[in-house]
């Protein structure tokens, strides 16, 4: 059986050290091997975009990446003392506003409150959203729902994220917007992994990244 561990002992903004390592990676699904012995690493800073067609497993890949999900064999180890999941889809409350979805994305720092916050107002504005705080999630559209589920993530200041299909459905400026914030959260010494089905225009907007092909 393989093998997932979590190790906080790196140091918040060291560069070039593995965040994210994956060694003979066996993923089985239904009964069949859908990903077989993949060894790669994801150090702080940088960005890696998991690429291919459907059904290669990108998104089990993620998911063991993450920690919710077991490999059949081989072992995953994160390095990190926190580390945020942007799904495919947006996993917004609907019974609570935006910006207190966004404020979910990291523990105490008052969700219910109902004084405006300034960092709040910032991640909404870096993925085109500003002026939704209070905006109920269901007056949004789905793009801009998924942007939202972003700035969750912006706001959590992670050390590792997980995004699975982030350009996904989006219009060309609003895949921009995603772009230069995932670029922005390995400039501040995240390790970023994606899944994409091909590489697009949009890429170069996430700065320095590497890509690898399931």
């Amino acid at each position: 059986m393989g093998s997932v561990h979590a190790d906080p002992s790196i140091e918040a903004g060291e560069r070039n050290e593995p965040r994210i390592g994956f060694d003979d990676v066996t993923i089985v699904r239904g009964g069949r091997k859908i990903v077989e012995q993949l060894t790669f690493r994801v150090a702080a800073g940088e960005i890696l975009a998991l690429l291919g067609p459907s059904g290669r497993g990108k998104t089990s890949v993620l998911h063991a990446g993450a920690g919710l999900l077991r490999p059949a064999s081989g072992t995953v180890e994160r390095r990190t003392e926190a580390q945020s999941v942007l799904f495919q889809e947006a996993r917004l409350l609907p019974w609570m506003s935006v910006g207190r979805n966004v404020r979910l994305g990291a523990r105490d720092r008052s969700v219910y409150s109902l004084r405006p916050c300034s960092r709040v107002d910032e991640v909404l504005a870096e993925v085109g959203l500003a002026g939704h705080a209070g905006s109920a999630p269901f007056r949004l559209s789905g793009g801009m729902q998924r942007r939202a589920a972003l700035a969750r993530v912006l706001y959590s200041e992670p050390q590792v994220v997980f995004a699975d299909e982030p350009f996904a459905h989006l219009d060309a400026q609003s895949a921009g917007l995603v772009a230069s914030a995932l670029r922005r959260l390995a400039d501040s010494g995240a390790a970023v992994l994606i899944t994409a089905h091909e590489e697009t225009a949009v890429f170069p907007l996430m700065g320095n990244y590497r890509t690898l092909f399931l």
